[in-house]
């Protein structure tokens, strides 16, 4: 306790000591009450990124709709940062307060249920910071992160990041050079600055809180590259392995939830989850406009961080055995592996996430005499303990197919991403261990299939190398997967084939 504490204190004893003896001519008004602390504070975190302000804003206007009890115990405090001015300019007409002056500019406030949406989010009070702050600054998160704590402190805290997300690629993991893919926060007014998994670690690592639960609430982020990146910084993560809808979805839900008396969060969390998938599912039927049947993927998962570390384990011996068994088994056994590598189920067409529970247990049961079946029941339970829930729409449940974590896959060490013009796959990046780059076009074969074609351009640096940047993750220093990456011979599958085995078709 510091000296001033220690004298603020005594002069508080004297003060009350003074006061039991004043009588009735002389009354001493009481101290009011401490107001009691909230169960919870959400903070919410987000940008336009390109032209989604009016989804983002819908969300946030969500909250709106709780019941306003609700936030006698939980506070809701947001931070927004418009995209460009002219992607803003004529949202609609619930947005039409929001005019080109917002461009580019953030605002911060507290969610007041008296008041609606519009009276809060377009009040000039609430525009925060300089114009074109880079929200993607660590130390912007960090300053949120304190202020929300210090303004509307709580018991527990939960994080929600909200914006584009494209999953883990090791050249999204170079913040000084302009992205070509987004990460998990886009800010397109600010030269295509993005979060990377080590920025966003150490932005909420500063702060001085530590949270129950962070939302990843963008696309392809339910993956372990950032599982085990963020494993330390929370109790759960909330994140979906394919892509998010741009709109819709259950935030107002969480303050009810959360406000509840003796809160269990894996069933809050679960409820959620489910309310949530459940939205989607409404907007994306015949009701919302859409024809019988369509195609659309949604899927919420809840990790519990506490069993990361036992699965990194498990994994690590998986690993081990797959290597040991590449370089050294059989002909035949290299065979089955490669099998099922080229068959392993993408995650998403243009990016080279596969579904990495699928994978493993293709592998391990085309391999009896490597692992067995205890291993097996042992490497399911492991997975099985780090989630807390898991929900999938409709389109999913209705085919029987359902999704897990997501993991990168590749060649040699090198990487591909596949470019499409009018859902028709022309072109393949391939990022390799090196650092050299190139790019290759692609063909039609005979039977429909579309393979790697001729060398088109590249050699060129990317800007970093395999080891610079897939080998520091907390993922990689926990597994080795840079291992398998690098000894692995087969191309996996680049473009999700249509048999219902392997993939469901995809919307149009």
């Amino acid at each position: 306790m510091t000296l001033a504490a220690v004298l603020c204190c005594a002069m508080t004893t004297t003060v009350f000591t003074a006061c039991t003896n004043d009588n009735g001519d002389n009354p001493v008004t009481p101290p009011e009450p401490e107001k009691e602390l909230a169960e919870y504070t959400i903070l919410y975190y987000a940008h336009g990124g390109g032209n989604l302000d009016y989804y983002a804003l819908s969300m946030i206007a969500d909250f709106y709709k709780a019941n306003p009890d609700a936030y006698k115990k939980v506070n809701v405090v947001v931070q927004y940062k418009f995209s460009k001015a002219q992607n803003i300019t004529g949202l609609s007409y619930y947005f039409d307060a929001f005019s080109e002056d917002y461009g580019n500019k953030t605002i911060r406030w507290a969610i007041d249920p008296a008041k609606t949406f519009m009276e809060q989010a377009s009040s000039q009070d609430n525009i925060y910071g300089a114009d074109n702050a880079d929200i993607t600054c660590p130390d912007s998160l960090t300053n949120f992160i304190n202020w929300a704590a210090k303004a509307y402190p709580a018991k527990k805290y939960m994080l929600i990041m909200n914006d584009h997300g494209r999953g883990y690629v090791p050249h999204d993991e170079l913040p000084e050079i302009p992205a070509t893919t987004r990460g998990m926060i886009y800010d397109t007014g600010n030269k295509d600055k993005h979060f990377t998994a080590k920025s966003f670690h150490r932005a909420v690592a500063n702060a001085n809180v530590r949270f129950e639960t962070i939302y990843l609430l963008a696309c392809l982020m339910n993956n372990l590259e950032y599982q085990f990146e963020i494993q330390d910084l929370c109790d759960y993560v909330i994140a979906s392995t394919y892509v998010m809808p741009a709109w819709g979805g259950a935030l107002y839900d969480l303050p009810e939830i959360l406000s509840q008396p003796n809160v269990d969060i894996e069933r809050a969390l679960d409820a959620y989850c489910k309310a949530d998938v459940a939205s989607w599912d409404i907007i994306y039927s015949v009701e919302g406009g859409y024809p019988e049947g369509y195609p659309f993927y949604s899927d919420l998962t809840v990790t519990r961080t506490a069993n990361i570390a036992h699965l990194g384990e498990m994994m690590r011996q998986f690993t081990d055995r797959l290597c040991n068994t590449y370089s050294n088994g059989t002909e035949r056994q290299k065979e089955i592996i490669d099998s099922c590598t080229a068959h392993a189920v993408k995650v998403q067409s243009e990016y080279p996430y596969y579904d990495v529970a699928k994978y493993m247990s293709s592998i391990i049961k085309a391999l009896p005499e490597v692992y067995g079946d205890e291993f097996f029941n042992q490497m399911k339970e492991t997975f099985n303990s780090c989630i807390a829930a898991q929900y999938y729409g409709k389109y999913l449940t209705t085919h029987d197919y359902m999704v897990d974590y997501s993991v990168m896959l590749g060649t040699g060490g090198n990487y591909s991403l596949i470019k499409f013009t009018d859902k028709i796959p022309m072109w393949e990046e391939e990022y390799c261990t090196d650092g050299s780059w190139g790019q290759y076009s692609m063909i039609r074969s005979e039977d429909g299939t579309y393979k790697r074609g001729i060398f088109l351009e590249g050699d060129f640096p990317w800007g970093s190398t395999l080891a610079d940047t897939y080998e520091q993750l907390a993922f990689d220093r926990a597994v080795g997967w840079s291992r398998w990456l690098r000894l692995n011979r087969q191309l996996p599958d680049n473009l999700c084939p249509s048999d219902m085995h392997y993939e469901l078709p995809m919307p149009e």
